[in-house]
């Protein structure tokens, strides 16, 4: 049995923007770093043999939080990115609506597979990498516990993967919340999905 814990990098300043981040990158803000705290408090009990992060600052620098001065291998998969939104990246929706352009971010955020940014990445293509990726994950981490951190989007595309299915999974992945996938015999039980019990509950809501 191989158990996967999945999580999402602490708050940044874009995401507190709604600025497209995609594969660029914007610092974890105080409260990013302390909701990654909370986290790595949670996880402190837990016996975490591996970090799969994404190599993209905001994802890794939380996987270094995470650790929590434990000795626990963190590696860097660029597989675990972020969807890129190629020319678009750093701008607002409204923005980009702004300038006439832009139409393709709500059909992304929608679902539709095979939308792109100009110069960036489709829902599906984000899928086939992160399909791949898992299944190299599970067969090279067979009977450990991992902890993979990464991004919203390819949080969904990964949720998609353990459901089985074709379509992105529609539900916002917040920052640093906390899923749990027990893999055995090539099936995929969740405990629980986007838990953020460890979280401070009046935390206000705001950007994404």
């Amino acid at each position: 049995m191989t158990t996967i814990y999945l999580t999402r990098h602490g708050k940044t300043l874009w995401n507190l923007e709604k600025r497209l981040q995609g594969v660029s990158n914007s610092e974890l803000t105080e409260e990013g770093i302390k909701q990654a705290k909370s986290l790595g408090d949670r996880l402190d009990g837990l016996d975490i043999d591996v970090i799969y992060t994404s190599p993209i600052k905001r994802a890794y620098e939380t996987a270094q939080i995470l650790r929590n001065g434990k000795n626990i291998n963190i590696i860097a998969e660029d597989r675990l990115k972020e969807i890129n939104f190629g020319e678009y990246e750093g701008s607002t929706e409204e923005e980009l609506l702004g300038m006439g352009k832009g139409d393709e971010i709500s059909k992304i955020f929608s679902g539709e597979m095979d939308v792109r940014a100009p110069g960036g990445e489709t829902l599906r293509e984000l899928y086939n990498r992160i399909s791949e990726v898992l299944a190299e994950i599970l067969e090279i981490e067979k009977g450990k516990n991992v902890l993979i951190v990464t991004h919203g989007a390819t949080l969904k595309a990964i949720v998609s993967y353990f459901k089985k299915s074709d379509e992105i999974y529609d539900t916002i992945m917040g920052q640093t919340t906390l899923s749990k996938v027990i893999c055995k015999n090539g099936e995929f039980e969740f405990e629980f999905i986007n838990d953020r019990t460890h979280l401070d509950d009046e935390e206000v809501k705001i950007g994404w």
